[in-house]
């Protein structure tokens, strides 16, 4: 048999396999689902486990915002560093046309919105940029979604720099906010074996040299305003012997730095009037020093940093150990986390997501002890499609996922923006896929599709800050 004929027969003993696949019954590992598979998925409609699209859902009934709580509080001043009694957070007795209004169950305490709308109405006093955490799977991958926060918000408030972004990345192609470079560097992720999760960064990551010399490079881009240049340049890592940092910003000259090390997390940063380039070498590195990512930023407006991690459901962010998240918190304090996850969770066969609330409100509270003044913002699921027999419908599970998800933060007494319902509810993700906003999956969006959601989370983060100032003295 030549080799044309056993390429063949293999090839077709695979397809063989993978079509027998799915007539397997269903696998769970633990509480989770194993996906289907299915070769023909793009070719035959799914069925919706005998549903249709006018069953009756199982959607939780959403908490009331309004809970007996006094009419004052007591929060953080993080100027002053004192406790100050406040009025009540009171939600508005109309909606502003066009805006899903974000329900606020902190209602004026520790992890509601008012630290961040406090530290919006000060960001040109603060002696640092208000900070954003966004947090999220695929959907948000490449900056996507965030980036028009970014910029949205950047505009009205000021500030220039990307943020956060890791020593290396899969996707430095796609991603258009930062133009990076990188070699010498060997990526450990949380959703991959192995990793070490001692030595994570909270971007869930970790880099070592792999070689004599790392060399990582950052330039500006112009595919959003304010991000051609920055101020400000943080590299973060860890180490427990001394390593050398060569640095070059723009067109400069190259400077070395010999810096010692103690195993705790470290920062080196640089400052220029206007840096637009910045290029890194680390050599002389143990294998016990880790690289993290580098923080481009200004010095005041403000900043959004973009942790996506494709294939999370977000519990894994419980991983981080508590020690790390409050390094983290004291080298880089954020006014405002945003939990936004979905993806890798809602099923079309599962109603009850108990379970799942039940691990990620501890991931909550992981982050609420690092962070005990921050604002968290639980953003729900968007809206998710598939084919079936009737046509594209909402996928069974999505409504009931997001229903969870807002109990979930009336729980932990944080902040719940509806994102499924500001993008049109039902079936809105197949208006952005017909309109060439999102991708033909009917799950993920596409850059001009981030844009259009960006746009309904500032709405309603503006409105919020607009009842903070009615009821301010």
């Amino acid at each position: 048999m030549n080799q044309a004929a056993r390429t063949f027969i293999l090839v077709g003993l695979v397809v063989v396999i993978l079509f027998a696949m799915r007539f397997l019954p269903t696998i769970y590992l633990g509480d989770n689902e194993l996906r289907q598979v299915n070769i023909l998925s793009d070719l035959l409609p799914e069925t919706l486990s005998g549903t249709d699209s006018t069953e009756v859902l199982d959607i939780p009934e959403p908490p009331s915002v309004v809970a007996s709580v006094p009419d004052t509080v007591v929060v953080y001043d993080s100027i002053d560093g004192v406790d100050t009694v406040i009025p009540r957070m009171i939600q508005p007795q109309t909606t502003p046309e066009g805006v899903t209004m974000i329900a606020d169950y902190g209602q004026g305490q520790s992890g509601g919105m008012h630290h961040f709308y406090q530290q919006l109405a000060r960001v040109k006093e603060l002696n640092r940029p208000v900070r954003i955490a966004y947090f999220g799977d695929s959907f948000v991958e490449g900056d996507i979604l965030s980036c028009d926060l970014r910029e949205q918000l950047q505009t009205q408030f000021g500030g220039n720099g990307v943020g956060w972004v890791d020593c290396a990345s899969q996707i430095y192609g796609f991603r258009q906010t930062v133009r990076h470079s990188f070699e010498g560097l060997r990526e450990y992720e949380v959703v991959k074996r192995p990793f070490n999760a001692q030595v994570q960064s909270i971007a869930q990551r970790y880099f070592t040299i792999d070689g004599n010399r790392a060399t990582f490079v950052y330039q500006g881009s112009k595919s959003r305003k304010h991000l051609n240049n920055w101020q400000k340049a943080t590299f973060f890592f860890r180490t427990e012997d001394t390593i050398t940092v060569a640095t070059k910003m723009n067109s400069d000259t190259l400077v070395s730095d010999v810096i010692g090390g103690d195993g705790q997390l470290q920062t080196f940063t640089k400052h220029h009037p206007s840096m637009h380039k910045i290029i890194y070498s680390v050599s002389a590195a143990s294998p016990k020093t880790y690289l993290y990512g580098v923080a481009l930023e200004s010095n005041q407006g403000i900043i959004v940093d973009n942790f996506s991690m494709r294939g999370s459901s977000g519990v894994t962010l419980g991983s981080i150990p508590s020690a790390v998240l409050r390094e983290f918190a004291a080298q880089r304090p954020y006014d405002l986390i945003i939990f936004h996850f979905g993806l890798n969770v809602a099923n079309e066969k599962v109603r009850n997501y108990s379970s799942y609330i039940h691990q990620m409100g501890s991931v909550i509270r992981h982050f609420k002890a690092a962070y005990p003044h921050t604002s968290i913002l639980v953003v729900s699921m968007t809206d998710r499609d598939q084919r079936s027999m009737e046509g594209i419908h909402t996928m069974a599970g999505v409504e009931s996922f997001v229903g969870y998800q807002q109990i979930m933060a009336a729980n932990e007494q944080v902040a719940f923006f509806n994102l499924f319902q500001a993008m049109g509810g039902r079936e809105s993700m197949k208006t952005l896929v017909d309109k060439g906003y999102a991708n033909k999956d009917y799950t993920h969006i596409s850059h001009a599709g981030g844009r259009r959601l960006a746009t309904h989370l500032v709405k309603s983060l503006l409105a919020g800050f607009d009842i903070y100032k009615q009821q301010q003295p």
